[in-house]
């Protein structure tokens, strides 16, 4: 049986594949934080959005195929190996983890750390 936290974590991962961005921001609590894979941070609900628009554009292409995902007491862990086409580039591929926060049933934080693979 799956806790709420890692049905969660797959219904972002779905959204986020789907590139549905109004699904995708339903899994976020409104104080969102997101930190990147180089350590930067963006922080509320319409900072979020923008960010999706951003990347959702950059890699329209864009999937994460979800390895694993766990979660418990507010914590989980989505391990994923994303592939794409960089819009006026080529195609990327990284693997890695987003370890993740929850609070009221939602996304409080997501902490990226994705590497570049060859």
């Amino acid at each position: 049986m799956k806790t709420p936290e890692e049905e969660l974590i797959e219904a972002y991962v779905d959204a986020f594949n789907r590139h549905d961005l109004d699904d995708v921001l339903a899994c976020f609590h409104d104080a969102a934080v997101l930190v990147d894979t180089q350590g930067q941070k963006v922080e509320g609900l319409e900072a979020v959005r923008h960010r999706y628009e951003e990347d959702f554009a950059l890699i329209p292409d864009g999937h994460c195929e979800l390895e694993m995902a766990t979660g418990h007491d507010g914590r989980g862990v989505a391990e994923t190996v994303f592939t794409g086409t960089i819009r006026d580039g080529g195609p990327v591929k990284a693997v890695g983890t987003e370890v993740m926060e929850f609070a009221d049933g939602k996304i409080a934080a997501i902490r990226d750390y994705h590497q570049l693979a060859t």
